[in-house]
């Protein structure tokens, strides 16, 4: 028998630890880019306001139509005229769990007088819209937005509340689905 034969092979690189190097390298080019994308998506300030809402800024003002057919909604002209909070609901009549909100939306509109609740109807067309308010009926004021308003309050999905004090500064916003006693407890801790 030769001793060749139970000699170790040449040693080769082991691939491994570079696949793991670009590997690692691939995982923060991704987190660099999320953490820009984030940062872009927050947006900055402008000399008329905060580019998007964010909490602790003045809510950016609006206009939106009024489903009433009066004078169009104006945030600012509602902050002003309110000395209370402002709960900012956003819907849309596609939105199942929009449609399931809205009753626990007017509930506590009704048991809550002195907070103001808006309803935005955000991303819809305006015949679905005006539809979908005949069949849920809210108690409490409702508009249209015909896009201009929902660039500036950019949510993870629909429904989405922002919840203002009443100087108009987003102290909270809430993702998804809120009931009756999330909005009380939201709106007590709003100073």
């Amino acid at each position: 028998m030769s001793s060749d034969k139970w000699r170790a092979p040449d040693q080769t690189e082991d691939p491994l630890p570079r696949r793991q190097l670009r590997l690692t390298g691939v995982f923060l080019a991704v987190v660099a880019a999320g953490l820009v994308g984030a940062w872009l998506f927050q947006g900055g300030t402008t000399a008329s306001g905060p580019a998007s809402a964010s909490i602790g800024e003045p809510a950016p003002d609006f206009e939106i139509e009024n489903i009433e057919g009066d004078d169009p909604i104006v945030l600012s002209e509602l902050v002003a005229g309110h000395d209370g909070p402002l709960v900012l609901n956003l819907m849309a009549s596609w939105c199942g769990p929009c449609r399931e909100e809205i009753p626990e939306l007017s509930a506590f509109a009704d048991a809550n007088p002195d907070v103001l609740v808006l309803g935005v109807d955000v991303e819809d067309v305006y015949e679905d819209f005006r539809q979908f308010m005949s069949e849920v009926q809210p108690t409490y004021m409702v508009g249209f937005d015909d896009g201009d308003m929902r660039a500036r309050y950019q949510t993870l999905g629909l429904p989405a509340t922002f919840f203002l004090d009443s100087e108009g500064r987003i102290v909270d916003v809430f993702n998804g689905i809120l009931n009756e006693s999330i909005l009380e407890e939201i709106v007590a801790g709003i100073g």
